[in-house]
């Protein structure tokens, strides 16, 4: 069973795929890399990230505005494609 993650968007609920969470224990912040599984023009899975945490009792996804972490984030979702890759293959 995949971790599902809705988001409301103005009164509209959209469903993604969850990929994976990191969690940075010395910024005390969690991120998400999630997907609704769309591909693009080249044929790639479309990926979004964001800042996971809690706020007025709600759980939010905030936008990443540190480029340093999206990038770090999409090292990550890189060494992940690549692991899955190799176990597929063999």
């Amino acid at each position: 069973m995949k971790n599902k993650l809705i988001i409301d968007k103005n009164g509209q609920k959209e469903e993604y795929n969850i990929l994976f969470k990191v969690d940075i224990t010395s910024k005390k912040m969690s991120y998400l890399v999630y997907t609704k599984d769309e591909k693009n023009k080249e044929g790639e899975t479309i990926c979004y990230a964001g800042c996971y945490g809690k706020s007025d009792g709600h759980q939010r996804i905030e936008p990443i505005e540190d480029e340093y972490t999206l990038e770090f984030l999409d090292s990550v979702l890189l060494q992940v494609q690549k692991k899955m890759n190799i176990e597929v293959g063999e």
